[in-house]
Protein backbone atom coordinates (compact mmCIF):
# COMPACT_ATOMS: atom_id res chain seq x y z
CA UNK A 1 0.00 0.00 0.00
CA UNK A 2 2.77 2.36 0.89
CA UNK A 3 4.57 1.57 -2.37
CA UNK A 4 1.51 2.54 -4.39
CA UNK A 5 1.10 5.88 -2.61
CA UNK A 6 4.81 6.69 -3.08
CA UNK A 7 4.65 5.82 -6.78
CA UNK A 8 1.49 7.92 -7.21
CA UNK A 9 3.19 10.81 -5.41
CA UNK A 10 6.25 10.54 -7.65
CA UNK A 11 4.12 10.32 -10.80
CA UNK A 12 2.01 13.27 -9.71
CA UNK A 13 5.13 15.30 -8.97
CA UNK A 14 6.52 14.57 -12.43
CA UNK A 15 3.29 15.50 -14.19
CA UNK A 16 2.87 18.73 -12.27
CA UNK A 17 6.49 19.72 -12.62
CA UNK A 18 6.13 19.36 -16.38
CA UNK A 19 3.25 21.85 -16.40
CA UNK A 20 5.14 24.28 -14.23
CA UNK A 21 8.34 23.80 -16.21
CA UNK A 22 6.59 24.50 -19.49
CA UNK A 23 5.22 27.76 -18.09
CA UNK A 24 8.66 28.75 -16.82
CA UNK A 25 10.23 27.96 -20.19
CA UNK A 26 7.64 29.83 -22.26
CA UNK A 27 7.46 32.90 -20.02
CA UNK A 28 10.66 34.57 -21.36
CA UNK A 29 9.51 34.09 -24.96
CA UNK A 30 6.14 35.66 -24.21
CA UNK A 31 7.85 38.60 -22.54
CA UNK A 32 10.16 39.11 -25.52
CA UNK A 33 7.20 38.97 -27.88
CA UNK A 34 5.42 41.67 -25.91
CA UNK A 35 8.52 43.89 -25.91
CA UNK A 36 8.96 43.48 -29.66
CA UNK A 37 5.30 44.34 -30.32
CA UNK A 38 5.58 47.42 -28.13
CA UNK A 39 8.79 48.54 -29.85
CA UNK A 40 7.27 48.13 -33.31
CA UNK A 41 4.15 50.02 -32.26
CA UNK A 42 6.26 52.83 -30.81
CA UNK A 43 8.28 53.25 -34.02
CA UNK A 44 5.36 53.23 -36.44
CA UNK A 45 3.18 56.25 -37.08
CA UNK A 46 -0.39 56.31 -38.33
CA UNK A 47 -1.54 58.59 -41.11
CA UNK A 48 -3.45 60.83 -38.68
CA UNK A 49 -0.34 61.18 -36.49
CA UNK A 50 1.68 62.17 -39.57
CA UNK A 51 -0.93 64.76 -40.49
CA UNK A 52 -0.97 66.17 -36.95
CA UNK A 53 2.82 66.48 -36.98
CA UNK A 54 2.73 68.21 -40.36
CA UNK A 55 0.06 70.62 -39.10
CA UNK A 56 2.14 71.50 -36.05
CA UNK A 57 5.19 72.09 -38.26
CA UNK A 58 3.24 74.37 -40.61
CA UNK A 59 1.88 76.39 -37.68
CA UNK A 60 5.33 76.70 -36.13
CA UNK A 61 6.82 77.86 -39.44
CA UNK A 62 4.05 80.43 -39.88
CA UNK A 63 4.62 81.73 -36.37
CA UNK A 64 8.34 82.12 -37.11
CA UNK A 65 7.53 83.99 -40.32
CA UNK A 66 5.20 86.33 -38.43
CA UNK A 67 7.82 87.04 -35.78
CA UNK A 68 10.43 87.67 -38.47
CA UNK A 69 8.06 90.04 -40.28
CA UNK A 70 7.37 91.95 -37.07
CA UNK A 71 11.09 92.14 -36.23
CA UNK A 72 11.95 93.53 -39.66
CA UNK A 73 9.13 96.09 -39.66
CA UNK A 74 10.48 99.64 -39.76
CA UNK A 75 7.39 101.50 -38.66
CA UNK A 76 3.88 101.05 -37.26
CA UNK A 77 2.29 100.67 -40.68
CA UNK A 78 4.60 97.78 -41.56
CA UNK A 79 3.81 96.15 -38.22
CA UNK A 80 0.09 96.53 -38.93
CA UNK A 81 0.62 94.95 -42.34
CA UNK A 82 2.42 91.99 -40.73
CA UNK A 83 -0.36 91.54 -38.19
CA UNK A 84 -2.98 91.73 -40.95
CA UNK A 85 -1.14 89.18 -43.06
CA UNK A 86 -0.98 86.74 -40.14
CA UNK A 87 -4.25 87.67 -38.38
CA UNK A 88 -5.56 84.06 -38.51
CA UNK A 89 -2.61 82.86 -36.41
CA UNK A 90 -3.71 84.65 -33.23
Amino acid sequence: MRTISISVLIALTMVLSGCVASKVVTAPFRAVGTVVETAVDATTQTQSEKEEDLGRKVLADRKKQRELCLDEAQNKQERRNCKAAYKDDD
